[in-house]
């Protein structure tokens, strides 16, 4: 939890959203739980950011709009930030050129 508090305060002058492997681990689309490690996209530069004895949060820089991309996402109280749907997750998964291989077989082209 101190991760997720910790990115949204860490770039709060930027837009942010959860999503890639975070948001599919937590919808069972992939098989593993990053531990410790939160993905993010970001209107700021890309990065990591470790926060010793907590984890990494790691951002990746998008140009995407929050008008543009606002039907596909949702806010989470929980964590104080907006977190993407499983279909933009996977989006941003391959305009990141992040590996798709531990991506459940059918969430490639969506026939899940």
């Amino acid at each position: 939890m101190v991760l997720f508090h910790a990115a949204a305060r860490l770039r709060a002058e930027c837009f942010n959203y959860l999503s890639l492997e975070t948001v599919l681990s937590d919808a069972g689309v992939i098989s593993q739980i990053p531990f410790s490690w939160i993905t993010l996209m970001s209107s700021g530069r890309s990065g990591k950011i470790e926060c010793e004895g907590f984890g990494t949060i790691e951002f990746i820089h998008t140009s995407k709009t929050p008008a543009l991309l606002a039907p596909e996402l949702t806010w989470d109280s929980r964590y104080r930030l907006w977190r993407a749907s499983v279909a933009r997750a996977l989006v941003d998964m391959r305009s990141a050129k992040r590996s798709m291989d531990l991506v459940a077989q059918g969430e490639h082209d969506g026939s899940l």
